[in-house]
């Protein structure tokens, strides 16, 4: 095994010195070993963010040279069909913005349910939460530009939401949609998309410089679940550099091959969904547009399909101009307010999940009622929801969480959630039977809804698997609990997997020869029709040069 030291004598050193970026010098705080380790991924999520977001400022400028808002149809499929790599461009950067917007759910869901937004980190929080709210502004100016059917579904919603808004509906409409026309349409959203670009590069630089400072939050059984949470100095903990700088080049490599792979792959299957593809649909004045729902961004999905909860009729239909108002009202401001606000709602310093039940219910609801929303609105869109089913879909969840999390409140107030060898063995066969029962009635609703594609079914089927799920990690968590010796209060030692110098050396080689092969077919294709051949290979390249990356932490650092 090569040791940290015998690594000072390597090839890099040798060449390029020490630290040729001085990267040593920048004020870069230091991070405990485990969040590098299996598990740390959790503490990145934020990097993963910031490594989509320059791909997406690279990949967007380079999309500007060719777009013209004046013929946006036809310049994006020029950019598809007569650029080269110009699809391979166009489709990753929509799944990039796709991506951004998934891991900062991810980010901002893993915070809220760790206590994050306590101090000292209550601006981190707030901006993070804005970031997310113009994230979504970009990623919608973004969609429409194209100027396909769904571009003009999706400018159709935003305008009936701002136009809906009382005594400054008609300025909004006019400053987010231009003057009526198409080359007016176009210009606004172009020049939106790029100027929220611009507010998101700020708000992140500033939300990076308060993480940095503030440094990353400890696992909360080291905090002891209270706040200020922060790590404290500690010698063995090893420098940004070379250590973290070489981790965030794997995550980088992995990100990024991933970002490029997966579009690239959806590119070549046919008859992929329009909500879903990474190309453009059709133009509005295509006959083949009627075939197309009417649907926003998927990420919008969930207030769109809301609009159809306040669809009004009879001598209520005078109200429907404000149904996009009230949806957007109930379903977008408040939930923003909501985490706007949340550090000084929930300010006390306990960190634990099942201490706070109301807080942590309505992190839980957020993401439930997310996927239901997206999945109503994916299902039926434009067709108009009554009350009572609206307060059936969205009320059981809403009981049950809520219930459920004030009972696991009260067993932790009363010590009944403490670990034991006889409790864990207990909940092992609990958790089996959940498994079981919930793989069952999951093959039910899933017969159930292939047969009848209901809101009720598909919300039976989503939680029939959410059990299945539960009891699965239940059934896993508790096993290995025991099979480590946690429950007797014997402290668990990992074992991480090690290579040695001359088995890493072989491995890499062979690695390098697949890159080097694909590499080779790569550039024997068609740049421009054969694009996203291109990025299938690119993206495996990417992967595997994480793969490397990973064999090289795990000889040199032994991590």
């Amino acid at each position: 095994m090569v040791t940290e030291t015998e690594n000072q004598d390597s090839f890099i050193t040798r060449t390029f010195g020490d630290d040729p970026l001085k990267i040593s010098e920048l004020p870069l705080k230091v991070q405990p070993d485990y969040v590098r380790k299996k598990g740390g991924i959790w503490y990145w999520t934020g990097a993963l963010i910031s490594i989509a977001f320059i791909y997406q400022v690279v990949s967007g400028l380079l999309l500007l040279i060719y777009y013209n808002p004046g013929n946006p149809y036809v310049s994006t499929e020029n950019i598809i069909n007569s650029v080269p790599y110009g699809a391979l461009m166009s489709a990753t950067h929509l799944y990039g913005a796709y991506a951004m917007i998934v891991l900062i759910y991810v980010h901002m869901f893993r915070n809220y349910f760790k206590g994050a937004y306590k101090k000292p980190r209550q601006i981190q929080w707030i901006l993070g939460v804005l970031l997310l709210a113009v994230t979504m502004g970009v990623g919608y100016y973004g969609y429409s530009l194209p100027g396909d059917v769904l571009a003009y579904d999706a400018t159709d919603v935003g305008r009936g939401i701002a136009q809906s808004i009382p005594l400054f509906g008609n300025y909004l409409v006019s400053m987010g949609f231009g003057d009526g026309t198409t080359t007016g349409l176009f210009v606004r959203a172009l020049g939106l998309h790029i100027i929220l670009a611009a507010v998101l590069g700020g708000l992140f630089g500033l939300h990076f410089f308060l993480a940095e400072a503030n440094n990353m939050m400890p696992s909360n059984r080291e905090a002891k679940y209270r706040a200020p949470a922060m790590l404290k100095d500690d010698p063995s903990y090893k420098p940004w550099y070379p250590f973290n700088f070489v981790y965030m080049i794997q995550l980088g490599m992995f990100t990024l091959g991933f970002l490029i792979l997966v579009p690239s792959i959806i590119a070549l299957l046919p008859n992929v969904p329009a909500l879903f593809s990474p190309f453009p649909g059709p133009p509005p004045s295509s006959p083949l547009a009627l075939y197309v729902p009417p649907y926003p961004p998927w990420f919008l999905l969930p207030i769109y399909k809301a609009v159809d909860f306040f669809d009004f009729t009879g001598s209520f239909a005078r109200l429907n101009l404000y149904g996009p108002l009230l949806a957007t009202y109930f379903f977008a401001i408040i939930p923003l307010l909501y985490f706007l606000g949340l550090p000084f709602i929930d300010a006390k310093d306990d960190l634990h999940p099942i201490s706070k039940p109301l807080i942590t219910s309505f992190g839980i609801l957020s993401i439930i009622y997310l996927v239901i929303l997206s999945a109503w609105g994916a299902l039926t869109p434009g067709v108009p929801i009554p009350f009572s089913e609206v307060a059936v879909v969205l009320g059981v969840p809403f009981v049950i969480v809520v219930a459920g999390m004030y009972g696991l409140n009260r067993l932790h107030r009363i010590g009944r959630l403490k670990i034991s060898i006889d409790r864990v063995i207990g909940s092992f066969f609990v958790f089996l039977a959940i498994l079981v029962i919930g793989v069952i009635l999951l093959s039910e609703n899933v017969s159930a809804f292939m047969g009848n594609s209901s809101m009720l079914n598909l919300v039976s089927t989503i939680f029939t698997g959410s059990v299945a799920v539960f009891g699965a990690a239940g059934t896993m968590k508790s096993a290995n609990i025991v099979s480590n010796g946690q429950s007797s209060g014997i402290p668990r030692q990992r074992k991480y997997f090690t290579m040695r110098t001359g088995s890493a050396n072989v491995l890499g080689l062979i690695l390098v020869i697949i890159v080097v092969a694909i590499t080779y077919l790569m550039f024997s294709l068609n740049p421009v029709s054969q694009s996203m051949e291109f990025g299938v290979g690119l993206g495996v390249d990417l992967i595997i040069g994480g793969i490397l990356v990973r064999i090289y932490r795990l000889v040199a650092y032994n991590e």
